[in-house]
């Protein structure tokens, strides 16, 4: 067996993952973005946005984390509002719906997270109930 073949496969894996989060995190986008009625919303264009904001957003946290705890809350809000400008830049949208989608992006899968273990639980309940 060669021996670089497992770090191959590891390289493709955590591709594959990173390929994965970012059409996730572009469905939630443009979930949100959808949400606060932008109205040119497509899912390349959040493709776009997910992957430009976040490498912004990424630059401006590291600036901001030398500086322990005010840093990181100013590096996270202003990461928000740079990923924000991205996307009016993309969306073609004001600074206040692309922000509001942002936060959106953000909460929703937390809030469908959370229904999806409320399921889980009902559904949990219904089988022991029935066996």
């Amino acid at each position: 067996m060669n021996p670089v073949l497992p770090i191959l496969v590891l390289i493709a894996i955590v591709c594959a993952i990173a390929l994965l989060w970012l059409f996730v995190s572009a469905a939630f986008l443009l979930w949100g973005a959808r949400l606060v009625d932008i109205e040119r919303c497509s899912f390349g264009r959040a493709i776009g946005t997910i992957f430009l904001g976040g490498i912004a957003w990424f630059i401006v946290l590291a600036v901001f984390n030398a500086a322990p705890l005010v840093g990181t809350g100013l590096g996270l809000l202003l990461g928000f509002c740079v990923s924000s400008v991205v996307m009016m830049a993309i969306f073609s949208t004001t600074f206040g719906k692309a922000l509001a989608a942002n936060i959106l992006a953000w909460v929703l899968p937390f809030l469908v997270a959370g229904g999806l273990v409320l399921l889980g639980f009902a559904l949990m309940g219904i089988f022991v109930a029935l066996a």
